[in-house]
This record gives C-alpha cells, sequence and structure tokens, in this order.
C-alpha cells in the first residue's frame, strides 16, 4: 500500500478487512484476522470497531475472546434511499444470527460512502417503533412542527 494518500490507504484497509470477513461467515478472532490480513492489531482493531459501529459486522464476547461475524444484506429494499437536507438515509434488510432487521444509516459522499451512523430496528418490533414514532409526532410539543 505504499504510495497511498492517507485517506486511500484507510479505505482500502477498511474495505479489505470487510471482504476478509465476508468470505469467513463462522467468525474470526482479532488474532487470527491480524495474521491472515497481515494488518497490524491496533489498525485492525480501529477498523473492527469502525465496522461494527457501521453495522457492517457484528462482535461476540466469549469471554476475553471476541469474535467478528459479517452481517448478510438481504436486498429487499435494494438500498432505498432518502435525500433530506444534504444528507443521505439508506434502508435495507439485515440478518445476522440474532434475527432479521431494518437497517437506517446515515450516509455521506466522499470519495464514495461514508457512513455517519446507523441504527438497527428488529423487524419483529417495526410496528412499535412505527407506533412510537406517531406518539411522537403527536406530542403537544411538534404540533407547530
Amino acid at each position: 500500500m505504499k504510495g497511498l494518500a492517507p485517506l486511500e490507504k484507510e479505505t482500502s484497509i477498511h474495505d479489505n478487512v470487510l471482504e476478509f470477513l465476508k468470505k469467513n461467515p463462522k467468525g474470526l478472532t482479532t488474532t487470527e484476522i491480524a495474521k491472515q490480513t497481515k494488518i497490524s492489531r491496533k489498525t485492525l482493531e480501529k477498523h473492527l470497531q469502525l465496522l461494527v459501529f457501521e453495522n457492517e459486522i457484528y462482535m461476540k464476547s466469549f469471554g476475553p475472546t471476541r469474535v467478528y461475524y459479517p452481517n448478510n444484506r438481504m436486498h429487499y429494499l435494494d438500498f432505498e434511499r432518502l435525500n433530506i437536507n444534504n444528507k443521505t438515509y439508506w434502508f435495507d434488510i439485515m440478518e445476522n444470527e440474532y434475527g432479521n432487521f431494518l437497517l437506517i444509516q446515515e450516509k455521506r459522499k466522499n470519495n464514495g460512502w461514508i457512513t455517519q451512523g446507523s441504527v438497527l430496528i428488529p423487524l419483529n418490533k417495526i410496528n412499535l417503533f412505527i407506533n412510537s414514532l406517531s406518539k411522537i409526532l403527536k406530542s403537544k410539543k411538534l404540533k407547530s412542527l
């Protein structure tokens, strides 16, 4: 990766870690990933944390051992997008061993899409989520909006 600009190098490492985990759906520890990808442990841990934050992967702890798994995306929605005030919100359905989820991510375009934040809503609780939003919108505080 010599000769790459710092941002390009970070993006390349990020993408490589994600692709590596996608090829290993049974999960890998930080040590296993570091050995096989030859990425320093400190750099790897930073990218694993970012990928968990972006809901691209998930982590399970077994005592002091952390195992990382890829999240599987089912493209029922084909990445629906909603643009509001210079922000883009992506909607997708995601599945992992914990169940099926609606994934909502705020992304910004900057040499590719950069995730700014995300939320997972269990599909079996989507009606509860919608009802809660309705209550918020009906509250006296928001009637003036």
